[in-house]
């Protein structure tokens, strides 16, 4: 090839190197710029639309403006039961139902973590896929059943973290972390015990579960603890809501126990729970995650009502409360 032709073409693979970084730069910008004002465009949807959209990327509501809070990191945590299956629309899902949906918003300024818990139940359009993993249609049914529709590992919890964030107008999820309600017992007993003090009388759950004592969850206790519900008992499922909320951070408690503070805590627990865990956070990521310390402001959980379906309990998300939890959550006001 002769010398002016080789320069000719690195010159134009240098052009076309250029503008594919400038792409790249400038597809980072456009997307990390949206993520500040997703919720609030979303938020419009409501029937009691009280949020007006600015062209600064900030949001007015009751009067106040409010600017989205970049230095969160939102991961969805389900707690699936893989014995579960459901049929929607006559097409069977198999890969379980995710019986404990939240939210873990990580502020990395602060280094706290909050928690946003979202009901099993709540009524919300369901995508439902067939067996080569093509969409065909949607159903409005339980958000639980949103996991049963994919392979029960990367295709249930995309498609999870993509109705769970549509629920929450679409809410910006950075990740997801999905354990199978199964190794509860073993993670207990793994960290030698979870310690948690009993709010209520779940005597009927198991006899040690004394109002106001303080127990020591064997394995098999912890998961009766963040399983049982009372199908006959209507909104029995946010009772059981409560003791997820309170157990999970108790565990990650015992957990920095027994590694330490500045522990690997991936390298220490990841051969346990491996067989029952999908995720796409890497090890240092979890490790961060364990080292977040729980908001002392406390959970919340996405407002509405529970009432007694043709078949199974549904819970229908007041939009205008949640929408009020959300600019607490996750903006800031803008000074």
């Amino acid at each position: 090839m002769k010398s002016k032709e080789k320069k000719r073409l690195v010159v134009i693979f240098s052009v076309i190197l250029l503008l594919l970084l400038a792409g790249a730069v400038l597809v980072y910008v456009v997307k990390n710029n949206s993520r500040a004002k997703t919720v609030a465009d979303n938020m419009k949807k409501s029937t009691g639309a009280s949020v007006s959209q600015a062209s600064d990327d900030t949001i007015t509501y009751d009067g106040k403006k409010y600017e989205y809070n970049k230095n969160l990191t939102n991961i969805l945590f389900m707690g699936v039961d893989k014995k579960e299956t459901v049929t929607l629309k006559d097409t069977p899902g198999v890969a379980g139902q995710a019986d404990c949906v939240m939210i873990i918003s990580l502020d990395k300024e602060s280094q706290t973590a909050r928690i946003l818990q979202v009901s099993r139940d709540s009524m919300t359009d369901i995508d439902i896929y067939d067996a080569s993993g093509n969409y065909y249609t949607s159903v409005n049914a339980q958000l639980a059943t949103q996991y049963a529709y994919g392979n029960g590992e990367q295709s249930s919890c995309w498609a999870m973290k993509k109705t769970v964030s549509e629920l929450l107008f679409d809410l910006p999820i950075d990740g997801y972390v999905s354990l199978n309600i199964d190794a509860i017992s073993t993670m207990n007993d793994a960290v030698g015990g979870v310690e948690i003090t009993i709010p209520e009388d779940y005597t009927a759950i198991d006899p040690a579960f004394v109002k106001g004592e303080t127990v020591k969850l064997s394995g098999e206790q912890a998961e009766k603890y963040v399983r049982y519900r009372d199908t006959d008992v209507q909104g029995s499922n946010n009772g059981r809501m409560q003791r997820q909320v309170q157990y999970i951070p108790a565990l990650i408690s015992s957990l920095r126990n027994r590694v330490g503070a500045a522990g690997d805590y991936y390298e220490a627990f990841y051969p346990v729970i491996k067989p029952y865990l999908v995720t796409d956070l890497n090890a240092d990521q979890i490790n961060d995650l364990a080292r977040y310390q729980l908001d002392d402001s406390g959970t919340q959980y996405a407002p509405g009502e529970a009432v007694a379906g043709a078949e199974h309990e549904e819970f229908y998300v007041n939009d205008e409360e949640l929408q009020k939890i959300l600019i607490e959550m996750f903006y800031k006001l803008r000074e």
